[in-house]
């Protein structure tokens, strides 16, 4: 029998492993340069929870945006906002969130974290870059986002997956929410993709949800979304009579609903 050359398996394990290590090391968004070390500086809480929302390019603030989303087959309305989130003491990639989700008319509880895994800057004139604005750096995060509900009310479940989120530092130095597109075709910031799996059961949906708009050739187009009409009964009905923005009682009570704060009910 041949015999197994042990230092050199050795040394194929090393190299290989050494690889995936450096692969992991340098990731970053496509089209960037790599910033993972510099982002743990800055505090990225503004990225997702705020009271106020800088439209940089306008010069002006609205209401942070709530976001969209879809759950499950039916492109059920998914809801969720964070009351509260902060940096771990010890692990500058990590972020302690809390808030509520809701489906319907239920509402849960959570808490979780947004761990970093990625981040980039754009070069100037690369074809991924955003347009240019003078003065800016704008750039990109990949998080891990792991996100528990509170056992009760039935069907709650675990949160897991993917959130990407645009990011803009200023002249000054200040990390700012990038809001520097706002308003043009398919302006859209904290992509989520991943699954709601309920606890204790092999039900796992599929979840999408974002600012102004999310990831989703069915709902996008160029002002943010559009809702399919055979989607309009699982949830979306307040937000098409809402968009109808006239004087009829139906969207007076859209848009009410639109803009109710659910989550401190």
């Amino acid at each position: 029998m041949k015999k197994i050359n042990l230092k050199v398996i050795y040394i194929v394990l090393l190299v290989c492993g050494t690889m995936l290590l450096n692969s992991s090391a340098s990731a970053q968004p496509a089209g960037t340069v790599n910033f993972l070390s510099n982002i743990k500086v800055y505090n990225l809480s503004g990225l997702w929870r705020a009271d106020q929302l800088k439209l940089l390019s306008l010069k002006e603030t609205e209401q942070f945006p709530e976001p969209l989303g879809v759950l499950g087959k039916n492109y059920q309305r998914f809801y969720i906002h964070y009351t509260a989130v902060k940096k771990d003491l010890g692990n500058p990639y990590v972020y302690h969130v809390t808030g509520k989700t809701r489906v319907g008319k239920r509402v849960r509880p959570f808490t979780g974290t947004i761990t970093v895994k990625q981040a980039g800057t754009y070069k100037a004139g690369s074809p991924y870059a955003p347009e240019p604005y003078k003065g800016y750096i704008r750039g990109q995060i990949i998080c891990r986002v792991v996100l528990k509900e509170a056992i009760s009310p039935a069907g709650s479940g675990i949160i897991n997956g993917e959130l990407i989120s645009d990011f803009c530092i200023n002249a000054q130095g200040q990390f700012l929410y990038d809001t520097l597109d706002y308003g043009m075709d398919g302006y859209g910031n904290n992509q989520f993709t991943g699954t709601h799996t309920v606890y204790n059961s092999k039900i796992v949906q599929n979840l999408q949800y974002g600012d102004v708009s999310f990831s989703d050739s069915r709902f996008n187009d160029t002002y943010g979304i559009t809702v399919p009409a055979e989607y309009e009964k699982y949830g979306w009905q307040s937000f098409v009579n809402a968009i109808s923005n006239d004087n009829r009682p139906a969207s007076k009570a859209a848009i009410a609903e639109e803009k109710r704060q659910w989550w401190k009910e």
